[in-house]
C-alpha cells in the first residue's frame, strides 16, 4: 500500500501544501459578537461512514478521505477523479498520519517551535473565522467603488508615458561624433551608458545612466525639445539626434514605453472591492486585537526591554 520513499514524501509534501492552500470556509460568525470555534462535521453514514484505512486506534473513514480531497482548489481536485491519483492521495494521507502519530510519541506535539507554528495556524484561521466573517465582499456598495476609483483615477485612465537616455554635450560637433559612436553599437543600452558616462555634461542625468523619468506628452515639464524628439521614435531602442536643448546638444535613446491606459470602472469594478475589503478587513483586524489587549491585563516592563540581546551576526540561532 505505501509508496517508494521518494515518491511517498514528494506526494506527503504535496498533500501539506495543498491542505496550507486551501482550507473549508470558516463557519458564519455574528458582526458583533466573539467567534465560536467552527462546528464539527456531521457524523458520517452510509458508505461515508465505512472505514477506509485503520492505523493503530485510528481510523480514517471514506468521508474523512472525500473531506480532504474536495478542501483543495477545483484545479487540484480534479486529478483525483483518476483512480491511481486517488490512491496516490490515500498513501499520502496514511504517510501523514503515520509520522503525526510518531511526532506525538515522541513528544514534539510539546516542542516549542511545533508549539509557536500551532499558534501562528490558529491565529491564520482565527482572522478567518472572525474577520472575514463581519467584514464581507457584499458589505461593499457600488457607491464605494466609485470614490475609490475616483480617488486613484491615474491608475486607470493615463495616456501613453516614455522615457528616454539622454547624452547632452556642448556643441553640435560633438553631439554629430558621439551620434556616430551610438550608431555603431546598434542601440546597445550599456555601451549607450558608457557614453553617458564618459560625455554628458548634465550632471542629474549622468547620475542616472542619462535616464529621465517616464513623462507624458502634454503637460510634461520635460523641455519642450526633448518631448517632441522622444515621441517622435518608433519603438524602445531607437535613436535621435542631434537635438538643440538648453544646456547644448542632445543625443537619446527610447529606453521604454508604457502604453496608455484607459480602464472603465465596470472593467475593475471586482478587482476594486476585493482592494476594498482587504483594507477593510486589515484595520478591522487591528480592532480586533487592539479589543483583545485592552481585556488581557497585559503588563509590559519596558525598563527591561534593553536586556534582550539582539545577535547581528549571519550565524543562525539556537
Amino acid at each position: 500500500m505505501f509508496v517508494g520513499a521518494a515518491a511517498g514524501f514528494l506526494s506527503l509534501g504535496f498533500v501539506v501544501r495543498a491542505a496550507e492552500m486551501t482550507e473549508p470556509p470558516p463557519a458564519a460568525v455574528a458582526p458583533a459578537q466573539p467567534a465560536a470555534a467552527p462546528a464539527a462535521p456531521a457524523a458520517d453514514t452510509g458508505d461515508k461512514a465505512k472505514p477506509l484505512v485503520t492505523i493503530g486506534t485510528r481510523t480514517l473513514t471514506v468521508g474523512d478521505l472525500e473531506r480532504r480531497i474536495n478542501a483543495q482548489i477545483p484545479f487540484i481536485r480534479k486529478r483525483y477523479a483518476n483512480e491511481d491519483e486517488k490512491k496516490k492521495f490515500l498513501d499520502a494521507t496514511v504517510d501523514f498520519e503515520v509520522l503525526a502519530m510518531e511526532a506525538r510519541k515522541l513528544g514534539l506535539d510539546k516542542n516549542p517551535e511545533v508549539v509557536e507554528a500551532a499558534k501562528r495556524v490558529m491565529i491564520h484561521r482565527q482572522r478567518q473565522v472572525v474577520i472575514e466573517s463581519r467584514v464581507t465582499l457584499e458589505q461593499i456598495t457600488d457607491a464605494e467603488v466609485q470614490d475609490y476609483y475616483d480617488k486613484h483615477l491615474v491608475e486607470f485612465q493615463r495616456p501613453e508615458r516614455r522615457r528616454v537616455g539622454i547624452i547632452v554635450v556642448a556643441d553640435e560637433a560633438k553631439a554629430k561624433t558621439i551620434r556616430a559612436e551610438v550608431d555603431k553599437t546598434n542601440g546597445d543600452l550599456r555601451a549607450f551608458q558608457q557614453l553617458v558616462k564618459d560625455n554628458s555634461i548634465d550632471e542629474e542625468t549622468k547620475s542616472r545612466s542619462g535616464l529621465l523619468p517616464f513623462f507624458e506628452k502634454e503637460g510634461s515639464k520635460i523641455e519642450k525639445a526633448v518631448v517632441d524628439a522622444t515621441f517622435a521614435m518608433a519603438k524602445a531602442g531607437d535613436l535621435t539626434g542631434p537635438v538643440k536643448v538648453e544646456k547644448g546638444w542632445a543625443v537619446m535613446r527610447l529606453s521604454g514605453i508604457s502604453p496608455a491606459v484607459d480602464k472603465k470602472i465596470d472593467e475593475v469594478k471586482d478587482q476594486l472591492k476585493r482592494r476594498i475589503l482587504t483594507d477593510r478587513q486589515q484595520k478591522e483586524f487591528q480592532k480586533y486585537v487592539e479589543e483583545l489587549r485592552a481585556k488581557a491585563n497585559i503588563k509590559i516592563h519596558k525598563d527591561k526591554l534593553a536586556l534582550v540581546k539582539v545577535d547581528t551576526t549571519t550565524t543562525p540561532g539556537p
